[in-house]
């Protein structure tokens, strides 16, 4: 009986000992996280806080464009003289070879009539993530002329030659966005022309 006694009052005081011991803090407690669980400390050291993106350089970027493609939009120097009122054809599929790829789309679109540079019909046609094709069609022949690639979009008027590609966005990165570039066509002759980045 004296053997089971002595036992059990050795595991209390061991039990004891490492209460206080525990509540008293150690050299283990004082290594912090680091010592007792590494794998977990190295998780969370790799893991950090999404912080939504807010730069200065960003802003002033956006601004410039912005600025820039409201001087261009405000231009007088791309101004349609006449507007055509004539009949409008329909889609030449042999003149040009997007326009047998994308007959269904090219008739869908054509529907909503002059839409840019006083006699032209915009098509605009996904290409994927982030890409866009804008062909431009002749109300008057129904002939495909050119086309051009956007990133982000375009905005143009049927009231003007100007097209600008990738218009400016106030919720895009540029700095890590280098195709959301905006970028401006004058429509000459039945081609784009890419305008210099500069005076309007």
């Amino acid at each position: 009986m004296k053997t089971i006694a002595n036992h059990i009052t050795t595991c209390l005081c061991l039990l004891s000992v490492g209460l206080f011991t525990a509540c008293q803090g150690g050299p283990e407690e004082e290594k912090g996280l680091a010592a007792t669980h590494p794998e977990l400390a190295k998780e969370l050291a790799k893991d950090s806080l999404n912080v939504p993106y807010n730069d200065s350089t960003d802003k002033e970027l956006y601004n410039r464009y912005h600025i820039t493609t409201e001087q261009y939009l405000n231009s007088k120097n791309y101004a349609v003289g006449n507007m055509y009122r004539g009949q409008l054809a329909p889609l030449d599929e042999a003149s040009h070879s997007d326009a047998t790829t994308y007959r269904t789309m090219l008739r869908k679109g054509l529907e909503e009539g002059v839409n840019f540079a006083g006699k032209y019909t915009v098509v605009s046609i996904g290409c994927g993530t982030s890409c866009q094709q804008h062909l431009v069609v002749d109300r008057e022949t129904g002939k495909v002329l050119d086309k051009v690639q956007s990133s982000t979009g375009a905005k143009y008027s049927k009231e003007s030659r100007l097209f600008v590609v990738n218009p400016p966005d106030s919720a895009l990165n540029y700095q890590e966005c280098h195709y959301c570039t905006p970028e401006y066509y004058e429509f000459v002759s039945g081609e784009f022309r890419k305008l210099e980045q500069g005076t309007p």
